[in-house]
């Protein structure tokens, strides 16, 4: 193999016989870059040698998938230690890349995690953690107990604040004996007086400003030397760059004063003891935040249960939940949590679903029905069969799509990457050329002027809020999001939805609640109405007859017997009800059956005009009234149409309905964008039309029968319920099914991307203002940025972009306005009453 040339393994799946082996082996040698190719059909695997600069594993996959194989491609996270700015993401990610077998690699520098995607054939974990070591940083998998991670950070951040303790202890008594002197004149004739010779004082700060950088100043000093090792230096690097050249050179006119003239023999380890102080306790804020904001996922985190107490041989076994197997009999207790996903096998309660379903009541549970792991068991002891375990239950799946949504990186990051890839180099020009012209026209001492800048400069520099902008503003909107039951699949659809401009929304099941109802029951006896409508449709499989049995149901009405049931195919049905004959259908039954409607006739077209299906009731020779029966329209949805028209976005109805029935429902939710008689499969080519006339499109639909219409969408919002909250199709899950989110998700999107602007503001703002500042170039109007303020301004701007970020913890959720009923009089709303024609 030549050695410019990389060798990668593909496990291939669906490939059955040799031709489909040779057509693979056509698609990656068709390849642009790929120097050879061979497929394997016994072992299923493609051997590609291929030149990295032309192609990328990402091709090559692409390649096999277009041919309608699948390449076997892998994920996983690490946990990264040790990154301190946005150089340091960059050089993490490019020694994962670099890495053969390796498709993707992200790192999140405010998660500290890697979220990797490769072939299992060509790499592994251990490559990964090696590399990793090699740039110059920890690695490790992401462990699988929380409280262990938990524990871990910990301890990291109380070793911080020992080291940050330790280093203004000790910077403090360098600052009274460099500049207390100047504000105190007894202080300095004291500390002459006391001299036991003529530089001891400058000897004792020399002591301890090397106890500073060799140890609380370690944590820069060491990946900073490796980062110049690698020819990548970073944040750590310009740390130690300028605190070590302001100790050398002060050691130096200690050591060597001859070498200096008189005027320049000044020492400045205050300056390099403060500012490792300084930028230490800068860091440690930034760690405090940081872990703020991953509250989110600490709290889903903490809803898992840590035992379960399991049937096993007739007795009762408390064991740890990782070892609860699927089909296991488990034991809850009152006011225990619920371990796994499961099905009540015996006992009765009320389960507190809040977390998942956000409704603030307890449902009642008893034999047969579903509970989901991290909800509370309330009253009753329950024996669940556990049908999930794991990372298959909902709650575990909750927490991987918030993660992996966190980290993710948009499109707007794209910038910010692009400016750290110069930005370290960039400074370093900038304190050399301020170093020499200030060498060459500042005033005598030159040296002093010289070395001050460009240890201002080296130490203001602060990638570190470039570094942060994105990923800390992602991780507290997802995480809010998700605490208010919307989901990011993905980090970049925060931006995608956005910026969308239209609203297609599925009726049925979306803006309906997709199950027939009575909505209006007119007769002068309305509960003998339903009565003998219920009794005759008991015997009755049709839609329309469950909808009327239901209605009977919910005003606790006893139904007599009925008898002779008949039903007539495309009229109507009859039966014997009481001694009398009661007959419900169409009015083209009544007339065929030489009934007059009368009156109800006219009540009838009205309701018609609302997009209601109507059913005549007839007993014996009259017709005794009428019920409109439809697919009621949710509380939320008026007032959901409206707020969305209000955030100026425009809204489309799809539906496989009559173009009368869609035009009723767009008449009472105010839309005028209709798409009516539309096949399931055909809603994907609404979308496309819309996007045809350059709309930016979500689309909100079930997630099951929507899913290509939720694929087709530049933003697919499903909406889901309990355990369907995995669903593939869409980029953004609203977990508890209900319409609210879709606008608690826009402006969670909206706010998220605004915070993540104002970051990416503030850090170049910051950095265009005190670099030139700190090289000097104020000093004509008076002034100069001390290296030691220098240091502060640079913690400091990194803990402005986290608390920014956190303002996101403030997003509340969308609630509907109340709305009147909007079931006619005589209807069965709330407060149903009698009405006549």
């Amino acid at each position: 193999m030549d050695e410019g040339l990389r060798q990668i393994d593909i496990g291939i799946e669906g490939m059955t016989c040799a031709s489909c082996s040779a057509r693979v082996e056509r698609a990656l040698q068709g390849v642009p870059g790929v120097a050879a190719a061979t497929v394997n059909l016994s072992t299923e695997r493609a051997s590609v040698q291929y030149d990295g600069a032309q192609t990328t594993p990402q091709d090559l996959a692409d390649a096999i998938a277009q041919i309608g194989y699948t390449p076997v491609v892998a994920e996983t996270q690490l946990v990264i230690e040790g990154m301190s700015c946005a150089s340091c993401v960059r050089h993490v990610e490019t020694a994962l890349r670099d890495l053969p077998g390796v498709v993707d690699a992200t790192v999140n520098l405010a998660t500290e995690r890697a979220a990797l995607r490769y072939f299992p054939a060509s790499a592994d974990l251990d490559a990964f953690i090696a590399a990793v070591v090699e740039a110059g940083y920890g690695a490790r998998p992401l462990d699988a107990r929380a409280e262990d991670e938990a524990a871990r950070k910990r301890a990291a951040l109380a070793a911080m604040r020992r080291d940050v303790v330790l280093a203004a202890a000790l910077a403090l008594p360098i600052m009274l004996l460099s500049m207390g002197g100047a504000f105190v004149p007894a202080l300095h004739a004291g500390l002459e007086a006391t001299a036991p010779f003529a530089d001891f004082w400058e000897w004792v700060q020399a002591l301890l400003a090397s106890a500073v950088l060799l140890g609380p100043g370690r944590r820069f000093f060491r990946p900073g030397l490796i980062a110049y090792r690698q020819l990548s230096p970073d944040m750590n690097s310009l740390v130690a760059t300028g605190t070590g050249a302001a100790w050398l050179f002060s050691m130096l006119v200690l050591i060597l004063p001859g070498i200096f003239p008189p005027a320049a023999r000044a020492v400045y380890f205050d300056s390099a003891a403060v500012v490792i102080a300084a930028v230490l306790f800068g860091k440690y804020l930034e760690e405090l935040a940081k872990g703020r904001t991953s509250a989110a996922i600490r709290k889903l985190v903490g809803l898992q249960a840590k035992e379960a107490h399991v049937l096993r041989g007739g007795s009762e076994e408390t064991v740890p939940v990782s070892a609860v197997q699927k089909g296991d009999q488990i034991v809850v207790r009152p006011g225990e949590r619920i371990p796994v996903d499961g099905l009540v096998r015996a006992g009765a309660s009320h389960v507190d679903a809040a977390m998942l379903t956000g409704e603030p009541l307890p449902v009642a549970k008893r034999e047969g029905d579903a509970v989901v792991g991290g909800t509370i068991n309330q009253e009753g002891r329950l024996v669940l069969e556990a049908t999930s375990v794991g990372r298959d239950t909902v709650l575990a799946q909750i927490i991987r799509l918030v993660e992996y949504a966190q980290t993710g990186k948009l499109p707007i990051q794209g910038l910010a990457d692009r400016v750290v890839r110069v930005f370290t180099p960039v400074v370093l020009g900038i304190a050399l050329l301020s170093f020499g012209a200030w060498l060459v026209i500042g005033p005598p001492p030159a040296i002093t002027m010289a070395l001050l800048s460009a240890v201002a400069v080296l130490v203001v520099a602060c990638p570190c809020a470039m570094g942060l902008a994105t990923p800390a503003a992602i991780m507290v909107g997802t995480g809010r999001a998700a605490e208010l039951g919307v989901l990011f699949r993905k980090g970049d659809a925060l931006e995608t939805l956005s910026k969308v401009d239209t609203i297609l929304l599925d009726k049925t099941g979306t803006l309906t609640k997709g199950k027939p109802a009575v909505t209006d029951a007119l007769g002068a006896d309305r509960p003998a109405l339903l009565r003998l409508a219920a009794a005759v449709e008991s015997a009755s499989e049709h839609p329309l007859a469950r909808a009327v049995l239901e209605a009977a149901r919910q005003e606790k009405i006893a139904l007599p017997a009925a008898d002779g049931f008949e039903a007539i195919p495309g009229y109507g049905v009859k039966a014997l009800v009481e001694g009398r004959l009661v007959r419900i259908g169409a009015l083209r039954f009544m007339e065929r059956e030489g009934l007059a409607p009368g009156s109800w006739a006219e009540a009838a077209k009205g309701l018609e005009t609302d997009g209601k299906s109507v059913v005549f009731v007839a007993s014996g020779d009259e017709v005794i009234g009428l019920l409109a029966i439809a697919d009621p329209i949710k509380s939320e949805a008026p007032s959901l149409m409206a707020t969305l028209q209000d955030m100026g976005l425009r809204v489309a109805m799809v539906t496989g309905d009559a173009r009368s029935t869609a035009a009723a429902v767009g008449r009472r939710l105010g839309i005028n964008d209709l798409h009516a008689e539309v096949l399931p499969d055909g809603k994907a080519a609404v979308v496309q039309q819309l996007q045809q006339l350059g709309r930016k499109v979500a689309f909100v639909g079930d997630g099951i029968n929507d899913a290509p219409a939720l694929a087709q969408a530049d933003v697919g919002i499903a909406l889901a319920s309990g355990t369907d909250i995995a669903i593939e199709a869409g980029e953004v899950t609203l977990a508890r099914g209900e319409l609210a989110g879709v606008v608690t998700a826009l402006r969670a999107a909206r706010k998220t991307m605004s915070t993540i602007r104002g970051n990416l503001f503030w850090a170049f703002f910051y950095n265009v203002l005190l670099i030139p500042v700190a090289a000097g170039a104020a000093v004509p109007i008076g002034l100069q940025l001390n290296p030691m303020l220098a240091g502060v301004a640079m913690g400091l701007s990194s803990v402005f972009v986290l608390t920014n970020s956190l303002r996101l913890r403030g997003i509340r959720p969308w609630l509907p306005e109340p709305q009147a009923s909007a079931i006619r009089p005589g209807g069965l709303g709330d407060a149903p009453h009698l009405a006549h024609p």
